[in-house]
């Protein structure tokens, strides 16, 4: 009992069979050629996100080209890399953000230290420095009574 393979695919004989039947215009055949030389670009350009998957070209062909499948996979992929770069370009601006964020905390700090030893180096700060140690001494030798 001999069994049956299913017919596989051939290469495209550019016979125009699948553009005739294409409801949206389409050069099916020129979508394939860009899609396998990843030429996303290009097959965008000439129209595969118009492509409505209908399979009416899959139904023609004689080459038994999967054309809509292979449509549909292209679109997904192109529909990832999209959401890829989107996410992409998303962490570079959080981390631009986080930069410039943490650049003006940097900036906060060392602009307060500067302002800490300015105010730390003047007559009054040390004067009250010095009068906060003398009330500590006298503190302590001389205790509260209760």
């Amino acid at each position: 009992m001999a069994i049956a393979h299913a017919p596989q695919e051939q290469p495209c004989i550019r016979c125009g069979d699948c553009a005739a039947v294409c409801p949206e215009q389409l050069q099916p055949q020129r979508l394939l050629l860009h899609l396998r030389d990843e030429r996303w670009a290009q097959a965008e350009h000439e129209g595969l996100q118009d492509c409505t998957a209908c399979g009416r070209c899959d139904a023609v062909c004689p080459s038994i080209i999967p054309l809509s499948q292979h449509f549909r996979q292209a679109k997904a992929q192109i529909a990832e890399t999209a959401t890829r770069r989107t996410r992409a370009l998303a962490a570079r601006e959080r981390y631009r953000s986080r930069q410039a964020r943490l650049s003006r905390n940097e900036e906060a700090r060392e602009e307060r230290i500067v302002t800490q030893t300015a105010n730390a180096a003047s007559a009054d700060a040390v004067a009250a420095a010095i009068a906060r140690a003398q009330a500590k001494r006298a503190a302590r030798t001389h205790p509260p009574k209760a």
